[in-house]
């Protein structure tokens, strides 16, 4: 079976196009590794910008088709954040949204109010922004480096947020979401994946014995 049609439903990673069917070009195209192992894949282009896509997917001869992996990552993928808390997500997620339809000045607002949850999150609720920004780090949430680029954040947050002649535009909203990515993997990912490294485990499948050592 291989490829299905309904790969092909998914956004363009280059243009952000959404809600649309790029259009394949060839599918099922085996490619060995040096071990004469198979690999399968598609070629797709976007019917908005003519930009290639690729999709590597399961072999013909499997019963369970499915695609592993987009080249290149679509901004879904790359904004991807475990361990986000709720009354983060809305806002990340929401600058997310409205960028990847070409409003940079709305995805601006959104991602100061992203920082502006992640420090209330942390019970740093100060009236002006850039205040809680030097609890974060006089706090120990994220390192001194970060400073310049949660102002940059503010700053551009601050343009976006009032009527001026400064309009922010695609490519700075975009280095701003950027940012804010690894400013939030710092304070919630990696936190969130040490913590899960610290819970007991299983051995050999068995669930964990009392008191968290192992069956």
């Amino acid at each position: 079976m291989g490829w299905e049609e309904k790969f092909a439903f998914r956004d363009c990673p280059w243009c952000g196009l959404t809600n649309t069917k790029l259009v394949p070009k060839s599918v099922n195209q085996e490619c060995a590794n040096r071990d004469g192992q198979s690999r399968w894949w598609a070629t797709l282009g976007c019917p908005a910008c003519g930009s290639a896509v690729l999709i590597e997917h399961t072999a013909p001869n499997v019963s369970w088709p499915a695609p592993l992996r987009v080249i290149p990552k679509g901004i879904e993928d790359e904004t991807e954040i475990r361990h986000l808390p709720d009354d983060v997500k809305r806002y990340y997620l929401g600058a997310v949204r409205v960028l990847q339809v070409g409003v940079p000045d709305a995805a601006a607002v959104q991602l100061r109010r992203t920082l502006e949850a992640a420090a209330a999150h942390y019970g740093i609720k100060e009236k002006v922004l850039m205040k809680s920004i030097e609890k974060l780090i006089a706090d120990g949430h994220v390192t001194k480096s970060f400073e310049p680029l949660l102002h940059h954040i503010r700053v551009v947050g601050n343009v976006g947020a009032h009527a001026s002649d400064e309009n922010v535009d695609q490519a700075t909203a975009e280095g701003a979401l950027r940012f804010t990515t690894q400013l939030l993997r710092n304070l919630f990912e990696v936190p969130g994946e040490l913590e899960a490294l610290q819970k007991p485990t299983s051995v050999e499948g068995l669930p964990p014995a009392p008191g968290g050592g192992p069956a």
